[in-house]
């Protein structure tokens, strides 16, 4: 406890030091050294070694430069080219290796974007923090991998209140899609006055206390989360009814309720909006329009700043604003059918 004590006060006091600068460095820092004995390698996952060890990733300590703690390492899987800003966690630990399985990754790929049976160009990383501002990080480690086809199981959040009759089913679902504490998905709220209330839970019941999630203010409009004691108050939707994107940020405590009303944009209509109709009972949105051959994408409030487009295509919709257009192949009139009532998204293109 002595030289914990100690080694804290030296740690503030170098920080306060260099308080003017982003980040703190302490003496020479020396990297981390990944390694893999996949490294460099074409590796396909299949149904017969899917429950195996992919690699047990070794690596050198890394050196601040001055005595500490062991730093924590965490392990990081991204698609080549992205530079790990949808970086994946494969594993959080202080030791100096990590035993990842095949189903670990595949499940990684998968809702990376990657089509089963499709080669992906896997890079790993290690990244070594000791404080916010004291980190180093090692090489990257490259893996050509061949994911297998599963049925993904998405961490969720049940959605109940006022549209539901605070009841809790499958239906009324927000999906983790990246496994990142970070939930987003579509309920479409309804209880015949301008507002509407609910709360997010961990388990579809009212069992345990710790498992509802709310928010801290009596408003129910403060943007911020509870987890635990019931999650305070509930949460207030204030815009009418209609059809909600509902994220809630778990990683900061954050929530957004956007009311949203989808149309369809691209080449067939010079860039501006057609508007799609909501079907209730089905919870999908559809057109049907004469389309020019080329590329559109599904928008949100003819507003650019919710978009939906298609990176293979494969009928799976890539949340963001960079993605691929969704391509029609000839002239002629369609019928498009957009669902976001579930992970992931999809659509499907019908020539008339």
């Amino acid at each position: 406890m002595k030289h914990t004590f100690i080694y804290y006060i030296l740690l503030m006091i170098t920080l306060m030091a260099c308080s003017d600068r982003e980040t703190v460095k302490m003496g020479e820092t020396t990297s981390p050294i990944l390694t893999s004995a996949n490294a460099g390698t074409d590796f396909e996952i299949t149904e017969n070694n899917l429950d195996g060890v992919f690699s047990n990733f070794t690596w050198s300590a890394a050196d601040f430069g001055f005595q500490s703690a062991k730093p924590e390492y965490n392990l990081k899987m991204d698609l080549a080219g992205s530079n790990f800003q949808n970086a994946i966690s494969l594993g959080i630990t202080k030791e100096n290796s990590l035993q990842v399985m095949n189903s670990k990754i595949n499940l990684n790929l998968l809702k990376l974007g990657i089509v089963p049976g499709q080669k992906a160009n896997v890079q790993f990383r290690l990244f070594a923090t000791i404080h916010k501002d004291v980190n180093a990080v090692s090489n990257i480690v490259a893996v050509n991998i061949t994911p297998v086809e599963v049925v993904i199981e998405y961490p969720k959040l049940y959605v109940t209140g006022d549209h539901n009759g605070w009841n809790f089913n499958e239906s009324a679902l927000i999906y983790s899609i990246k496994s990142n504490d970070i939930y987003e998905g579509y309920i479409y709220m309804d209880n015949g006055a301008s507002w509407s209330k609910y709360k997010l839970s961990y388990q579809p019941n009212w069992d345990s206390a710790d498992a509802i999630i709310g928010d801290p203010d009596g408003s129910g409009t403060s943007g911020t989360l509870q987890i635990g004691n019931w999650g305070g108050n509930n949460i207030n939707v204030t815009q009418g009814p209609g059809y909600y994107r509902i994220i809630a940020n778990l990683v900061n405590l954050t929530y957004s309720n956007t009311k949203t009303e989808w149309a369809i944009t691209g080449d067939f209509n010079g860039w501006s909006f057609a508007d799609m109709t909501f079907d209730l009972p089905g919870e999908t949105w559809s057109i049907t329009t004469d389309m020019a051959a080329g590329g559109f994408k599904f928008i949100a409030n003819h507003d650019w700043g919710i978009m939906l487009g298609d990176e293979e295509p494969d009928g799976n919709l890539d949340p963001g604003t960079n993605h691929n257009n969704i391509q029609i192949a000839e002239n002629g009139n369609y019928t498009i059918i957009l669902n976001l009532s579930k992970a992931p998204y999809t659509y499907t293109i019908t020539k008339n």
